[in-house]
């Protein structure tokens, strides 16, 4: 009766949580990176909308021919250049990124428990997405990491039930839709998922061609970027650059953060690409090289917000798979982990009774940063613990896991 009565409050408190921070916030917004690249002033010019690019927050920070994310937001964004405003359209997307998070809820769930989902999972899933920060602020601002987290949700649950084609396909149009998830490509080559890497590149080669034609990689606000360094002196940059750059300002220290960033990504790479080779004969750990490819995309690139970690959703919920029935020092330590992440009491409510701007606190002290720094130990334990990574190289003989910036 009590473990029911606790279930109540918590799902109580979750649909409140997102009613305040999930609905009204979002409603209230008309300012984030999406407006920063939607319309692109060609697809724009072609649809005959340029009163929409006119004045818009994607004219002031990339100017023409300048555009911006991956080619595949502009594509599916055209039917929003049939609205009469940039203001409706903005609102019309807020409630596609809504079918994009119940989506990509109900992949989670199936994901669990295998396809046969359980009250418990549906609970679990919905608290945990209702209290979790990232995905509110990726959602306020109506950025494109939604529609990429759905269809990497839906590319695992591909895989595990041997889709490859369809899975590499998925993760094809994710990888066009901002690049980050790029990063799953190789795994696909140790794994030796052919079909799964065939359909990517089959996805991704004939977008890149049009997405020459029509706009021109040359004018791509994130390859312009990249070239410049893009290493970003911003509280919102929660990658291993911005502690790096952090950690320069408050030593006072002369040293280069540009030089001291690429050493430790190139270092960090290295070894990752040193981890999964070696892990890939190992069986009935895909989950959790899933997921530390997940945490790598969102902590490794020279700068990120702190909407990127709505990425480590996928790890989360995966472990959660994990040790649902099972408690251990790794699940209490992704428990403390998670909790430094998602900030499941809206750093708003802290501000209004102290009087503090909490949300840039919790920004400067990395807290963020280092939730996700210990979701990567709790990765890296579960490995070592589930394959003996340091003793024998045979497949792992353990159990297969079920298949599985704006302030709140």
């Amino acid at each position: 009766m009590r473990r029911r009565l606790l279930w109540i409050a918590v799902l109580l408190y979750s649909l409140l949580h997102f009613a305040a921070t999930g609905v009204r916030q979002p409603l209230a917004n008309f300012y984030g990176d999406f407006l920063a690249s939607f319309p692109a002033w060609k697809v724009a010019s072609l649809a005959g909308r340029l009163d929409l690019y006119a004045g818009s927050l994607a004219r002031q920070w990339g100017p023409p021919p300048i555009w911006h994310y991956g080619p595949v937001l502009h594509l599916i964004t055209i039917p929003l250049l049939s609205f009469p405003s940039l203001r409706s359209a903005y609102l019309a997307w807020l409630f596609v990124n809504y079918a994009f998070v119940a989506v990509t809820a109900i992949l989670a769930i199936r994901i669990i428990d295998d396809g046969r989902p359980t009250l418990t999972t549906t609970l679990a899933v919905i608290v945990v997405f209702c209290n979790f920060n990232p995905l509110y602020e990726t959602l306020t601002q109506r950025n494109i990491e939604l529609f990429e987290l759905m269809l990497l949700f839906a590319a695992y649950a591909l895989y595990r039930r041997g889709r490859e084609t369809a899975c590499g396909a998925a993760i094809g149009v994710a990888a066009m839709a901002k690049f980050l998830p790029l990063i799953y490509l190789p795994w696909l080559v140790l794994k030796r998922r052919w079909r799964a890497l065939g359909a990517a590149l089959a996805v991704i080669v004939p977008i890149a061609i049009v997405t020459q034609l029509v706009l021109g990689w040359q004018h791509s606000g994130i390859l312009l970027q990249l070239r410049g360094g893009s290493f970003l002196n911003s509280e919102l940059n929660q990658s291993l650059s911005g502690v790096v750059v952090r950690l320069v300002q408050w030593t006072h220290s002369g040293l280069s953060v540009a030089t001291i960033s690429r050493v430790l990504i190139v270092a960090c790479l290295i070894a990752l690409s040193a981890l999964m080779l070696r892990l890939r004969r190992h069986e009935g750990i895909e989950d959790l090289e899933y997921g530390l490819l997940a945490a790598a995309m969102v902590l490794l690139p020279p700068h990120n917000q702190n909407y990127y970690f709505v990425f480590l959703l996928l790890p989360y919920l995966l472990l959660y798979a994990r040790y649902r029935t099972c408690w251990s020092w790794r699940a209490a330590l992704l428990a403390l982990s998670f909790v430094l992440v998602a900030v499941p009491i809206p750093l708003s409510v802290v501000q209004r009774f102290t009087g503090l701007d909490a949300f840039s606190l919790y920004l400067r002290a990395g807290i963020p940063f280092v939730g996700a720094a210990l979701l990567v130990v709790v990765l890296l334990a579960e490995i070592g613990m589930s394959c003996a990574l340091f003793g024998s190289e045979q497949p792992c003989p353990s159990k297969r896991p079920s298949r599985i910036s704006a302030p709140s």
